[in-house]
C-alpha cells in the first residue's frame, strides 16, 4: 500500500459523506445507479435496486467515479489504493493521498471496493478449517431377497486456493480426498462377502514465478482396496506442476514427479518401489451448472521395470439446490501386476447426494 493508514482513513472519512450510491453513465446514454462491487475479466460487476446485479463491458463506461476506496490489483502483482474514475475521456485514474495515477486497462487485473478487499484478509494466514470448497457425496444400497446386500459410499473432495480473492495470484493450494466404498454380500448359508475400498489424499502445492501458474507440490497418498488384497498402499512424492488453462468455466492442469511407495498385501507380500508420477487434472462447467471433474496419475516403477499403475477419477455433479447436488463417479485404480487370483482394474460407480460448501 502507498500511503499510511492515517491518510487512508482521512479519505475514507471524506467520501463516506457522499453515500454509498453510485452513477456509472454508459456510452449509450443510459445511467445506471447502484453500488460498484468489483471489477474483473474486463467488466464491471453493479448491484442494483431495480435490476439486481449487472455484468456490464468496461469499454461501454463512458464515465464513473466510486463513492469509496478501491483497491486495484496490478499484473505484476502489486496493488495500489485510492478512488477510482472512468473519465469522458476514456481514461481510467486513481485517486490517492499521493495524488493522481492514470491506469492502463491492460495492466489492471482487478478492482475491488476497499472493505471486500480487506474482509478477504488476501495477506494473511489462515486456519486449517477455513476457506475450503468442494463437495461431500453420500450413497446408500440396500437389497433383500434370496441374497442380502447393502453398499454404502461416502465422498469427500475439497480444494483451498490462498489468497481465495478472484484476481490475485495464489500462493498455495491444498487439497484433500476422501473416497469410501463398502460393500457386503449376504449368501443364505449366511456366509458374508465383503469388497471394500479407501482412497485418501493431502497435497500442498506451492506456485512461483511472474503470472503464478507454475507450482512445486508435495503429496501422500493413502489406499485400502480388498478386492486387489491390497492391505494397505502408502505413497509420498512431490514434484513440478502447470496450471496450463486457468478460466472461471475451465481449468487445465498438469504434473510430473517422483514417488516413494511401500505397498503390502493381505498375501503377505511387501512391496517398496520407487515411481514416476505423469498426472493432469480437468475441471469443466457446461450449461452454467453441470460441473465436470477428471483426474488420471499414471505411476510408472522405476524399481521394477515393467510394471506400472494408474488411478483415475471422474465425477459429474449436477446441483439440485444451492447446497444440494446430485453426483455421479467413477473411480478406477489400475495395477499392472496385482496378486495372483485378483483383477487387475478396481472399477466403482457410485451415485448419491452431495453438500456444497
Amino acid at each position: 500500500m502507498r500511503y499510511t493508514r492515517f491518510a487512508l482513513i482521512l479519505l475514507l472519512l471524506g467520501t463516506a459523506a457522499l453515500g454509498r450510491a453510485e452513477e456509472m453513465h454508459l456510452k449509450d446514454g443510459n445511467i445506471v445507479t447502484g453500488t460498484f462491487q468489483r471489477l474483473l475479466n474486463g467488466n464491471v460487476v453493479f448491484k442494483t435496486d431495480s435490476l439486481g446485479t449487472l455484468s456490464i463491458p468496461a469499454a461501454n463506461v463512458a464515465s464513473f467515479t466510486s463513492r469509496t476506496t478501491v483497491v486495484v490489483i496490478l499484473k505484476s502483482g502489486k496493488t495500489e489504493d485510492g478512488i477510482f474514475s472512468v473519465i469522458p475521456a476514456g481514461a481510467w485514474q486513481l485517486q490517492s493521498a499521493a495524488g493522481t495515477t492514470t491506469l492502463q486497462a491492460g495492466d489492471v487485473v482487478a478492482i475491488y471496493p476497499f472493505e471486500t478487499y480487506m474482509k478477504e484478509n488476501p495477506a494473511g494466514a489462515r486456519r486449517p478449517w477455513q476457506d475450503w470448497k468442494g463437495l461431500g457425496s453420500l450413497g446408500y444400497v440396500v437389497q433383500r431377497s434370496s441374497q442380502d446386500a447393502t453398499s454404502l459410499s461416502v465422498g469427500f473432495n475439497a480444494d483451498r486456493t490462498e489468497p481465495k480473492l478472484t484476481g490475485l495470484p495464489p500462493r498455495r493450494r491444498s487439497t484433500f480426498a476422501f473416497n469410501m466404498a463398502f460393500a457386503t454380500l449376504t449368501q443364505p448359508s449366511g456366509v458374508k462377502t465383503s469388497a471394500n475400498t479407501l482412497s485418501s489424499l493431502l497435497r500442498q502445492d506451492f506456485f512461483f514465478g511472474g503470472d503464478s501458474s507454475n507450482y512445486f507440490f508435495v503429496e501422500g497418498v493413502f489406499d485400502h482396496i480388498q478386492p486387489q488384497a491390497l492391505k494397505l498402499r502408502q505413497a509420498y512424492g512431490g514434484g513440478l506442476g502447470r496450471d496450463v488453462i486457468r478460466r472461471p468455466n475451465f481449468t487445465l492442469s498438469v504434473r510430473g514427479g517422483l514417488t516413494y511407495v511401500r505397498t503390502s498385501f493381505e498375501t503377505g507380500e511387501l512391496r517398496n518401489d520407487l515411481e514416476a508420477l505423469a498426472g493432469e487434472k480437468i475441471t469443466l462447467t457446461v450449461l452454467k451448472h453441470l460441473n465436470i471433474v477428471h483426474s488420471t496419475d499414471i505411476y510408472p516403477n522405476l524399481t521394477s521395470a515393467g510394471d506400472y499403475r494408474i488411478a483415475s477419477f471422474t465425477a459429474l455433479n449436477a446441483p439440485i439446490s444451492s447446497r444440494l447436488s446430485f453426483q455421479v463417479s467413477l473411480t478406477d485404480h489400475f495395477l499392472s501386476r496385482p496378486i495372483p487370483g485378483t483383477q487387475r482394474n478396481d472399477l466403482i460407480l457410485s451415485t448419491g447426494l452431495g453438500v456444497n460448501f
